[in-house]
């Protein structure tokens, strides 16, 4: 039968691990999200990315100037690329404070 230290250091041992344990399952369920928003915006792009060659094939179809009407899109795209750029930074921040 164990001692009464041993039993102590027994259940030391189980907390320190549950907590290890529970730490990086938070850290697994951060990334995750971090990485469903990063997708989400990648999808987003990507989505702008289409209309936008519609919009430019469309104009180039018609022999006309292609001109500011591309910016929006343009401006679109450059903000999603902002925030895809800071969700890698967070992902890379969690995975580093490991």
């Amino acid at each position: 039968m164990p001692s009464g230290p041993n039993l102590y250091k027994i259940k030391d041992s189980i907390s320190n691990g549950i907590e290890v344990l529970s730490n990086k399952s938070e850290d697994f369920i951060e990334i995750s999200k971090l990485k469903y928003k990063l997708h989400f915006e990648e999808n987003n792009m990507d989505n702008l990315y289409r209309d936008l060659g519609k919009e430019l094939y469309s104009i180039f179809k018609s022999n006309s100037r292609i001109d500011s009407s591309l910016l929006d899109y343009c401006n679109a795209l450059k903000k999603i690329e902002n925030r895809i750029k800071n969700l890698d930074k967070e992902i890379n921040k969690v995975n580093k404070s490991k």
